[in-house]
């Protein structure tokens, strides 16, 4: 009865762990697209550190330390970290343990990889990742005297100080309630193997590999207090997994990356914008996004060719921001103030319905150019919903981290009244931008004016929505940005703004009247890139 509760004991927490590893997942992401066996790469993090952990160079590693190719981990007593891999490979290691990680190759479209690792002394349990799920034979791992495959399945490798080793396969088995496809072990000295099929069986390998049999209480007992001091089954472990978060993306990781990405596709590096959106975690508001957003300024190469068609290969990366719910502002992120309608009721949207925006970016950095299709779905006041998509020119790009924007007006029935991502002279924005209608306080935008090509009070009319004036086409003014944040490209922001005035008059003579009529929607998300399948 004992052996069943610590068997239970053990399946709990591998229940926890996949939760965990699910958890950090997307994390990853944030900073690299594709992992090569190069001696710097960066192949997983530390999710939770105990004690003292430290890597080959004597350097302590703590939550959300990041880990390279080549590196060793080294627990000393009474410590143990969990291991988060980019293939969801996910080890524990446990105290007076020593694990160099051999190789890491993995290819996260295909999940094609190699991952061999080499355990010298101590204690490590694994849950296998998409590496082993897609070849079984491309995770190996070493043991001083011998080796052992893996089949996506979930294992403790423990050493004693004679170097025997005891290999326990803990699941899952064929009724397992986790979703994991019933795997095993194929543990060898190099001459003679052994398959661990059922789990709580071991194999036990000294000079010669044993017979597999059900793993005895003493075994359990000694492998899971090795493992017991661990903090992953308490509360902290959100506030640890906000210290990862925050890690990964730093001004030093965003310059490094930067200047990487642009010497491989032979790109300028704009270390002022990493400066900028370094500022920025996954913790932050849609405002603070928006705010520093609007401090970046954008760096494609826009070019007169709207019959350019984009490529999309396999060295495509979608960005799909989804729907984006949009809200009403009075102070906008980019400082400057808008109505929030009649006695706080909205003359220009319906204030019941849920306007939104969406962009599918696409960005080929070996081609250097960006395009994206943009949706809006947005009710005005006493309309329907306008429920429309279009799609961008096909521009190229100049720098790393790539910003574009795309200012446009719809109209009150969904049609598409400007260039998109140009002016009226085929070149970007101006230096006043095209972010708002509203330059000042008490003065209209002169870039849009001259999107527009036309006059102050032409523009006026263009987005009035007062029914008191016969001249307003009730157009929306649409504002869209993109930027990557992480400099390999994988993470990135998306932002859109809604604006439209309701002022009877619409008088060039009292700009500044009309200017105060304006109402701005603003959204913004996170947005992860994977490749274009």
């Amino acid at each position: 009865m004992k052996e069943k509760g610590h068997l239970k004991q053990l399946e709990y927490q591998r229940g926890l762990t996949l939760m965990i590893r699910n958890f950090f997942y997307i994390l990853f992401f944030y900073l690299i697209f594709v992992v090569k066996s190069f001696s710097t790469e960066f192949i997983g993090v530390i999710g939770v550190a105990v004690g003292d952990i430290y890597n080959q160079k004597n350097e302590k590693l703590l939550s959300g330390s990041k880990i390279f190719y080549g590196d060793t981990i080294l627990a000393n007593s009474k410590s143990n970290a969990q291991i988060l891999f980019l293939d969801e490979t996910v080890m524990t290691v446990g105290e007076n343990t020593e694990l160099t990680i051999d190789d890491f190759i993995y290819n996260p479209t295909t999940n094609d990889g190699n991952f061999v690792t080499n355990i010298k002394s101590g204690i490590v349990k694994t849950i296998s990742g998409k590496i082993s799920e897609k070849n079984p034979e491309k995770l190996e791992v070493k043991i001083p005297n011998g080796s052992l495959g893996v089949r996506g399945t979930e294992f403790i490798v423990s050493l004693n100080s004679e170097k025997e080793s005891t290999v326990l396969l803990l699941g899952p088995g064929p009724d397992n309630t986790l979703g994991m496809v019933p795997g095993n072990i194929m543990l060898t000295d190099g001459v003679n193997t052994t398959e661990i099929t059922n789990p709580g069986f071991q194999a036990v390998l000294d000079n010669v590999v044993s017979l597999a049999s059900p793993t005895n209480l003493d075994v359990i007992t000694q492998m899971t207090s090795s493992i017991s001091h661990s903090i992953l089954n308490s509360d902290n472990i959100v506030d640890n997994s906000k210290e990862v978060t925050s890690n990964l993306v730093s001004a030093e990781d965003l310059q490094q990356n930067i200047i990487i990405t642009a010497e491989k596709f032979d790109l300028e590096s704009d270390e002022s914008a990493s400066e900028i959106l370094s500022g920025l975690s996954p913790e932050s508001e849609s405002k603070e996004i928006l705010v520093a957003m609007n401090e970046v300024k954008d760096n494609i190469n826009v070019t007169d060719n709207e019959n350019y068609v984009r490529t999309l290969d396999q060295n495509t990366i979608l960005y799909d921001s989804g729907w984006i719910n949009l809200t009403p502002v009075e102070t906008g992120s980019n400082g400057l103030t808008y109505s929030l309608g009649d006695g706080g009721v909205s003359q220009v949207f319906n204030t019941a319905a849920t306007q939104q925006g969406r962009a599918q970016v696409y960005v080929n950095f070996n081609e250097k150019e960006i395009s994206a299709d943009v949706f809006s779905r947005i009710t005005l006041k006493g309309a329907s919903t306008v429920d429309y998509k279009f799609t961008t020119p096909t521009v190229g790009l100049t720098t790393v981290p790539v910003v574009a924007s795309v200012p446009m007006a719809m109209g009150s029935t969904g049609g598409v009244f400007l260039d998109q991502l140009m002016d009226s002279g085929g070149g970007e924005c101006p230096a006043d931008s095209c972010s708002s209608l509203i330059r000042a306080a008490d003065t209209l935008s002169n870039s849009v004016l001259t999107f527009n090509s036309g006059t102050t009070e032409q523009l006026m009319d263009k987005y009035n929505h007062d029914t008191n004036n016969g001249d307003a086409a009730k157009e929306v003014f649409q504002y869209g940005k993109f930027i990557t944040v992480d400099g390999a490209g994988i993470k990135g922001e998306g932002s859109f703004v809604f604006e439209g005035a309701h002022d009877a008059n619409a008088d060039p003579s009292a700009e500044a009247t009309y200017v105060r009529s304006i109402e701005r929607l603003e959204g913004s998300a996170t947005v992860v890139g994977k490749a274009l399948e």
